[in-house]
């Protein structure tokens, strides 16, 4: 026969279910949050609101995030960790170092067109004169592992010789900041349709021709469209 000391919730079973609650709550602020902010923009949003949205007290909000001020990092923070996640790996392994950039790229602008993302980038933008740090944090949160990425794997091709570059790191972040430049055009210019697969690729070819990658002769004679060489702009 049990005990009532049998039936008692263990210390680590309490532990648990406080810390679901506190992420379900953080979650549900963070939620609020997001909308409040993208309606009223940074100044015209106050804790009262975000408070009411969200449906919690004033209390649960400042227990978690503190002020407005850091509630608003914590939802760009938490964002930019998501778009890192959501990115795939380049394939290091992938010899032809065109057709891997192409899809990390694809990749990439996919991720900043979401819908999520692009609210987020207006978000940013938005405040800019209150956190003028804020896009580059953004920058690095979100895109800076595929950077590491990237800059590694130019290296491991440059090695092999299957293309020539003078600073792999510069190149990829040029890279990226190149796609997230196309993304931001988006907000500037609204209403623009989706890109399609082909024209994705269109984009990212054309992005790759404005970095400092070369691609060596042999890539181009086996059909594969790649940056212009140098001594080939001008013949």
């Amino acid at each position: 026969m049990a005990s009532e000391k049998d039936d008692m919730p263990m210390p680590n079973d309490n532990h648990r279910r406080h810390d679901l609650r506190s992420s379900i709550g953080r979650r549900q602020i963070l939620d609020g949050a997001r909308q409040v902010f993208l309606v009223n923009g940074f100044r015209g949003t106050s804790i009262d609101q975000i408070a009411a949205e969200a449906a919690v007290s004033k209390r649960s909000l400042h227990h978690h995030f503190g002020s407005k001020d850091a509630l608003f990092r914590s939802l760009i923070t938490e964002e930019g960790a998501r778009i890192a996640a959501a990115l795939p790996s380049i394939d290091r392994d992938e010899p032809n170092a065109c057709s891997a950039m192409r899809q990390i790229g694809g990749a990439v602008l996919e991720t900043l067109n979401h819908p999520t993302t692009v609210t987020t980038l207006r978000l940013i933008i938005g405040t800019l004169g209150h956190f003028p740090r804020l896009g580059e944090e953004f920058l690095r949160a979100s895109l800076g592992p595929t950077i590491e990425q990237i800059a590694t794997y130019l290296d491991l091709q440059a090695a092999s010789g299957s293309i020539r570059i003078d600073n792999s790191r510069a190149a990829a972040e040029d890279f990226a900041r190149q796609c997230l430049a196309h993304v931001i055009e988006r907000l500037l210019v609204p209403g623009q349709a989706f890109l399609t697969e082909a024209e994705c690729a269109a984009l990212v070819g054309d992005i790759l021709r404005n970095c400092s990658v070369r691609w060596q002769h042999d890539l181009t004679r086996q059909g594969i469209v790649g940056p212009i060489l140098p001594d080939e702009r001008q013949a």
